[in-house]
């Protein structure tokens, strides 16, 4: 390993992932959700072999995102919003344009018009997130009034679930009946996320003709069990050093750690500016020669500390494992208390990321 901390992205655990969900959701088409860099994994990577499997569009969040795709030649929709001084950029590219909107629709018509092109769009209808869409009282006006419109190719409906747990099923079925009931001759309609395909499996039958899977794809969320879905990624650091400290030695920030017995302290080069959580500070573990190894003390921005008494033959250089198969994800969401996004999105753009298929 020539790197302080390295990625590394199974691209072909992805692609497994994605074809164990394209048969569980058949005959529904399955769109992948890539945003934020493919959950900081690396988009285009990840959009050329989900391509070369069957994936005929990606979703993301923001233009610059969808334009990086479109420079590599993908169809991408932007899954959200599209704001006013995107609309021409968004336009010329070839986006697949989200309409929330009369005036969005508006918008796209007249740069459409001033381009002399046609632009794809979806209207997104807010069953019940909150956040944004087309309120279901306004609706069949709005739809219809931008349909008619010049210089759109209306190409169908999505939504998006709050919370497509179980224990939410009374409010998601009503989502699932309220989009359906605008079901009508459409090329494409349907709900977002792992959570709601896996739970709610009538999602990925008719009206329904797609679905879009996110998380999952990353062997991540409520899909995997069900669906057998594999972890894609491992996180790789080195030791730095390797020192022996007596008894009452303080180790790292805020002297929350105290040794209690000599011990082979090693050193390891990543922090939370890589995205390891500070909430693992005198609590988390990671692998050193095949071994798990305690965090002691608080996690710097750009160290931890390791207990190694129990890797008598540990050296700087020595490989440190932070995440794989054994230490997951969902180990690190159960520290931090939060949700396996968070962790993703956290992890540092200083390390190197590396691909194997």
């Amino acid at each position: 390993m020539n790197f302080r901390v390295q990625l590394e992205v199974d691209l072909a655990a992805i692609v497994a992932n994605y074809r164990k969900i394209v048969s569980y959701a058949a005959p529904c088409v399955v769109l992948p959700v890539i945003k934020y860099n493919a959950y900081n994994l690396g988009s285009v990577k990840v959009a050329e072999v989900l391509h070369e499997a069957g994936a005929p569009w990606f979703f993301v969040a923001t233009l610059d995102e969808a334009l990086e795709l479109r420079r590599h030649g993908f169809a991408v929709q932007i899954a959200g919003s599209l704001l006013p001084f995107e609309v021409a950029e968004a336009v010329s590219a070839g986006v697949i344009c989200p309409v929330n909107s009369l005036e969005c629709g508006r918008q796209l018509s007249l740069e459409a018009i001033r381009q002399q092109k046609s632009v794809d769009i979806n209207f997104q209808l807010d069953t019940g997130m909150g956040r944004d869409g087309i309120s279901l009282n306004e609706a069949a006006k709005i739809i219809d009034a931008v349909c008619e419109l010049p210089g759109l190719h209306c190409r169908g409906i999505y939504s998006h679930f709050p919370g497509a747990l179980p224990q939410f099923s009374e409010f998601t079925r009503r989502q699932i009946a309220d989009l359906g009931n605008f079901s009508q001759d459409w090329e494409c309609i349907h709900f977002g996320g792992g959570d709601g395909m896996a739970n709610y499996r009538e999602t990925t039958r008719p009206p329904f003709t797609h679905c879009r899977v996110g998380l999952a794809l990353y062997g991540l969320g409520s899909a995997v069990e069900p669906l057998q879905l594999q972890p894609v990624l491992t996180l790789k650091s080195a030791l730095a050093l390797v020192r022996e400290l007596p008894v009452g030695s303080n180790v790292g920030y805020n002297f929350t750690h105290s040794l209690k017995r000599k011990t082979r302290v090693g050193t390891v080069a990543i922090g939370y500016a890589d995205g390891l959580p500070l909430a693992l500070s005198n609590c988390g573990e990671v692998i050193v020669r095949g071994r798990r190894c305690p965090i002691i003390g608080r996690v710097s921005m750009d160290y931890i500390n390791i207990d190694l008494n129990h890797v008598p033959q540990a050296v700087p250089g020595d490989e440190v494992i932070c995440l794989n198969s054994e230490i997951t994800v969902n180990d690190w969401v159960k520290h931090k208390q939060t949700h396996p996004h968070e962790i993703l999105c956290a992890l540092g753009n200083r390390m190197k990321r590396s691909y194997h298929y």
